[in-house]
């Protein structure tokens, strides 16, 4: 299951979940995950926090002012 490739050490998304707590139990975040994932697909309805983006550029060494950068 995908769930257990997740790599440790990363940061949280802007669920505040962290890999670690995704994988501590994996037969229960998969069954969390399918009870969601059957509501969007039942109401056919996505959640307005998934349909929002957030990117962040790190800028490589030089001048972070250039975009090309």
């Amino acid at each position: 299951m995908a769930i257990r490739q997740i790599k440790s050490g990363k940061s949280a998304g802007l669920d505040n979940i962290s890999a670690r707590a995704l994988k501590a139990d994996v037969a229960v975040t998969e069954k969390t995950l399918h009870i969601l994932f059957s509501k969007i697909r039942d109401e056919e309805q996505v959640p307005t926090d998934w349909k929002e983006e957030l990117l962040i550029k790190i800028p490589e060494k030089g001048d972070p002012s250039n975009c090309d950068n």
